[in-house]
């Protein structure tokens, strides 16, 4: 199950990297998607912290 809760934190953690790499190219919502990148970021740390170590 630790893995589980890892690979969970990992997709997120990449997934804000990924928002971060795309949003100088898309028009219109770039401040959006890099918001969205530092709260990805942030969840994949608070997850691990926060929640998973409860169960």
């Amino acid at each position: 199950m630790t893995v589980i809760k890892l690979v969970i934190a990992g997709i997120f953690f990449v997934g804000g990297f990924v928002l971060f790499a795309i949003a100088p190219e898309v028009q219109g919502v770039e401040s959006l998607l890099f918001f969205c990148g530092i709260l990805a970021i942030a969840l994949s740390f608070a997850l691990p912290i926060h929640v998973f170590s409860k169960s």
